[in-house]
């Protein structure tokens, strides 16, 4: 069960471009997680309430898909939150810059996206996860440990990195993770042979 504290519930402010979506999971997130959805479309808000049977975990699962799919992504892609191995990490590009915002952020944001959107693109497949660039934020969905990676990897852009250094480096997290994966599956494999002899 959840504290009293907790019990007033969360407030979340929504674009207004977002609640089409945030309002089709509605009934769904509802059900699924014991808390009730008040949407307020002129004030861009959702506040979730919960129910006396909800958990602390549903009630912050339900906040956090709510969350990505207020930063743009789509429910489909916002439900992996009911895992406990995804995460929704954000980047506020406005830590990153200083005078003449704007043009800084725009440019920030053109050298994450690339060429056609290419190295976005090649972040996401090399990664693994889901990137939304928002107007003063980029938005990172995906497994816990490939987010870190992916914000790492948007960290060396931003400061100023060639693209092909950065490629480089996630392809070299990748090859390090698929080792990790392989000796991991290699020790279960021989245990459970230790085991059955």
């Amino acid at each position: 069960m959840i504290s009293d504290y907790m019990k007033g519930g969360f407030k979340i402010v929504i674009e207004k471009n977002r609640l089409k979506e945030l309002k089709d999971a509605a009934k769904t997130i509802e059900e699924e997680f014991g808390v009730k959805l008040m949407i307020n479309d002129e004030a861009g808000e959702v506040m979730i309430i919960p129910s006396d049977n909800t958990s602390f975990d549903q009630l912050m699962k339900a906040k956090s898909i709510i969350e990505a799919i207020s930063y743009g992504f789509d429910y489909e892609d916002a439900q992996n939150l009911r895992n406990d191995d995804y995460a929704l990490e954000v980047i506020d590009l406005r830590d990153y810059v200083s005078k003449d915002k704007a043009n800084q952020i725009s440019r920030i944001k053109a050298r994450i996206i690339g060429e056609d959107g290419r190295a976005k693109r090649v972040l996401q497949e090399l990664t693994d996860t889901k990137i939304v660039i928002g107007d003063k934020y980029i938005a990172i969905l995906g497994p816990y440990e490939n987010v870190k990676t992916t914000r790492n990897a948007l960290e060396m852009l931003i400061r100023g990195k060639q693209h092909a250094t950065v490629y480089r480096w996630v392809q070299n997290w990748r090859r390090e993770l698929r080792y990790r994966e392989l000796i991991e599956k290699l020790n279960k494999t021989y245990q459970e042979g230790e085991d059955e002899g």
